[in-house]
């Protein structure tokens, strides 16, 4: 039962103690609270505490700030249950973002309000000057914010989830930009000889993602029957690189692959067995088919950067040779598994098949992402029936 009696020497402060559960440990513990006012309004907020506890509405974390907690969440519930690369991304907005400018605030005083704000000073600056974040980007942040939060209100921390209350920034839709068939052709001809090209190739023919495509082992091929198992991807984590689980279980998949794929694959397979021979037991033996002349595998960070070299590359050529450049500006190496996937599209490929060699989790994601083919899938489909009910008229 809380109690209230008036400090000593203080006219007006009252001294309000009481008990609490510990939600961490569910043990009693012990509080006093200084109170400022009249006798009546001390025994009035004293009462309310009181129902607060009673009611398991309670919560008391002290000063501990918003910078204390998002600290306590990263390091005993990001660390042991995320990825490594997801943690690093969360460390980097907690820390350069959301803690210069929340962090000093009360836990259990985060209101929606600062929530909103912090959004609306992040889009004014894109606004502003163009320095500031992208609506996908801020959408982003607001996804780690309330998941850091719900957190925090299922251990007992806080009664409610602030950001529930707050409307996040709509996610950006740049335009996609990949390569036509034509462009296509030309990169792989030009660059067949290029140290990145077996990376690109796969990309372009296969969909892959670049984790899978730097993780793909010859035990991951079937020669004899042109067929691609993606099982796992490859990446780094600090010092290391890693085998990491496929990103969705959708994402666990087999490829049949084109017959020019196949035989690129088998003289590939044959210059590492002659590598091989040759180093001895200086030879990586895990068997990476986009490796070094040693064995090691490529990483996906420098197949990146080769990419951007290629970019570079063709912008010069194209200048010399005074023709267009065969890739556009904003091509990623990413969005040569979105090339894949709206070249199959733009050949009537069904929207089905081309979720299953890309490996997303569901056919919905699949049309979303490619929405601006499937208007020319739809007016195919127009002249089809066109063309089937004209022979019968």
């Amino acid at each position: 039962m809380a109690t209230v009696k008036q400090v000593p020497g203080k006219k007006g402060v009252w001294e309000i103690r009481y008990d609490s559960e510990d939600p961490a440990t569910g043990k009693r513990k012990q509080h006093k609270r200084l109170f400022k006012g009249t006798k009546s309004q001390a025994d009035r907020h004293a009462i309310e505490l009181q129902s607060s506890i009673n009611k398991g509405e309670y919560n008391d974390l002290g000063d501990i700030t918003v910078r204390e907690y998002f600290n306590k969440w990263i390091e005993e519930y990001c660390r042991p249950n995320l990825a490594f690369k997801t943690i690093q991304s969360y460390e980097g907005i907690v820390n350069n973002y959301i803690l210069p400018f929340m962090g000093g605030v009360k836990l259990a005083n985060l209101k929606p309000a600062s929530i909103h704000d912090y959004y609306t000073l992040m889009m004014k600056e894109k606004d502003a000057d163009g320095k500031g974040l992208s609506g996908t980007s801020v959408l982003y942040h607001h996804r780690i914010i309330r998941e850091a939060l719900c957190h925090a209100v299922k251990l007992g921390y806080i009664h409610y989830n602030p950001a529930d209350r707050v409307k996040p920034p709509r996610k950006n839709k740049p335009e996609m930009q990949t390569l036509s068939i034509e462009q296509a052709q030309d990169v792989l001809e030009t660059y067949k000889d290029h140290r990145a090209i077996l990376p690109i190739l796969l990309a372009i023919k296969t969909g892959m993602r670049q984790g899978e495509i730097c993780g793909l082992c010859w035990t991951d091929i079937d020669l004899k029957n042109g067929i691609i198992s993606v099982s796992h991807a490859l990446q780094r984590q600090g010092a290391e690189l890693k085998f990491k689980e496929p990103k969705t279980k959708k994402s666990r998949r087999t490829i049949p692959i084109p017959d020019d794929v196949v035989k690129v694959l088998k003289s590939v397979q044959r210059q590492q067995k002659e590598n091989k021979l040759a180093l001895g037991a200086g030879y990586d033996p895990r068997g990476f088919v986009c490796a070094w002349e040693d064995g090691r595998p490529f990483e996906p960070d420098w197949v990146s950067k080769e990419w951007r070299r290629i970019i570079a590359d063709d912008k010069k050529r194209a200048k010399e040779e005074e023709r267009a450049p065969y890739i556009p500006d904003g091509v990623r190496f990413h969005d040569l598994r979105h090339t894949h996937a709206t070249i199959l599209l733009s050949q009537g490929v069904s929207l089905k098949v081309v979720q299953e060699r890309l490996g997303h989790e569901s056919i919905t994601t699949t049309g979303d992402i490619y929405a601006h083919v499937t208007p020319a899938m739809q007016q195919e489909a127009v002249r089809v029936l066109d063309s089937v009910f004209a022979k019968g008229s």
